[in-house]
């Protein structure tokens, strides 16, 4: 029996198992990808690399994850989610820090925020699926560049040449906090707005909480993922920032 938080054994000895017969592993492009996504994330479940990530190919997804795992770049963690959750190795880490690329040092799982850290990257791939901001910087890279001592967003997004930050709110016990995150991405010009997601049931507590500050803007994640591109953000002016408006092809198509 796998205890909450526990590793999957190793053991790729297993009858009729295709991993017991790998010798060796060839990185393909894909491969240096969804490690990358992998440390900058901290994690990912199996629903995710199978809806988002491997979704040409189930078969062909679940043979390179194992691949991985069987030499040493992927862990699988039982207890959380009932597909597993999938962290790098410092063996994923020093591979991709070899090839030159600056990636994050993966850190252990972290029960507090394991639904926050799921569903921000749930947003990740949807934004990028919508092409709903440029690039999207994670919250351990974003730790990266900035002094420790700043609280990180869950997220960073160029939207038409504007940088907004995103936060992810799953909990009511942290609604003491909220005004001053508020009150820091009022006042910081490295952002010109923050896009708050929330639980819907948390959204009335929310709009209240950030009625006086104008560049808070806010949706729920249930609206967003059951609307997408018709998802509609708002501050407590009732100022409207559409995301439909706001793709990358609208810029792209835009005359300089």
């Amino acid at each position: 029996m796998n205890l909450p938080g526990t590793k999957d054994s190793d053991s790729w000895h297993l009858k009729d198992r295709l991993p017991c017969k790998w010798t060796r592993l060839d990185f393909q492009p894909r491969d240096l990808e969804f490690l990358r996504i992998l440390l900058e994330q901290k994690f990912l479940s199996g629903d995710q690399i199978r809806r988002y990530f491997f979704e040409g190919s189930k078969r062909y997804g679940n043979n390179r994850v194992w691949k991985l795992r069987r030499f040493g770049f992927v862990e699988r963690v039982r207890g959380f989610h009932p597909r597993g959750i999938f962290p790098p190795t410092q063996k994923a880490y020093g591979y991709l820090k070899s090839q030159f690329l600056e990636v994050p040092y993966p850190v252990p799982l972290d029960p507090r925020t394991y639904y926050a850290d799921l569903m921000t990257t749930d947003i990740r791939f949807l934004f990028q699926k919508l092409g709903f901001g440029k690039s999207w910087m994670s919250e351990r890279v974003w730790r990266m560049d900035h002094s420790a001592r700043l609280r990180p967003p869950h997220g960073v997004i160029d939207v038409g040449g504007d940088t907004f930050a995103i936060e992810v709110i799953c909990d009511r016990r942290e609604s003491d906090r909220w005004e001053e995150i508020f009150t820091r991405y009022q006042r910081d010009p490295e952002f010109a707005a923050c896009l708050c997601l929330a639980d819907e049931k948390l959204m009335p507590i929310l709009a209240e909480k950030a009625k006086w500050y104008t560049a808070i803007y806010f949706a729920s994640v249930k609206e967003l993922f059951e609307k997408k591109e018709k998802t509609l953000f708002r501050n407590g002016e009732g100022r409207v920032l559409e995301v439909e408006e706001n793709l990358e092809r609208n810029f792209s198509a835009a005359p300089a």
